[in-house]
């Protein structure tokens, strides 16, 4: 026997397995699987980055929204007692309140009307 014919039978396909499964066929149908599992779990990698993404996004969104939540309660909180103190305040100041605590606590009198009254001898002396 020749190389040539060695070769040749190699090549040649045997009637009795032609329409059988082709064994040539498996590593390119091998490649083709392993290719299109890349594809997918490229995909999927992608899409799993981008829940995480888009969770993490959600949860700090939740966390800013919580947090300006909690400041417009203490900001409210804040005027209201602010509200509270100018009335007090303004409670405070009356002048009947404090003409009835000079005269109860402080046993003080009223001004005389006469004490702020100004002559033209006061005005126009010189010392």
């Amino acid at each position: 026997m020749s190389l040539k014919s060695i070769v040749h039978s190699a090549r040649r396909k045997p009637l009795s397995l032609k329409h059988q499964f082709r064994w040539k066929l498996v590593p390119r149908f091998i490649w083709r699987s392993v290719h299109s599992f890349h594809i997918t779990l490229l995909v999927w990698g992608l899409v799993t980055i981008g829940c995480i993404f888009y969770l993490s996004q959600w949860m700090n969104y939740r966390q800013v929204a919580h947090r300006v939540d909690s400041l417009e309660t203490q900001r409210s909180i804040l005027v209201s007692k602010l509200e509270l103190l100018e009335v007090e305040i303004s409670y405070l100041t009356r002048p009947q309140r404090l003409e009835f605590l000079v005269e109860k606590t402080m046993l003080m009198t009223s001004p005389n009307p006469a004490q702020y009254q100004l002559s033209w001898i006061d005005v126009s002396s010189t010392d």
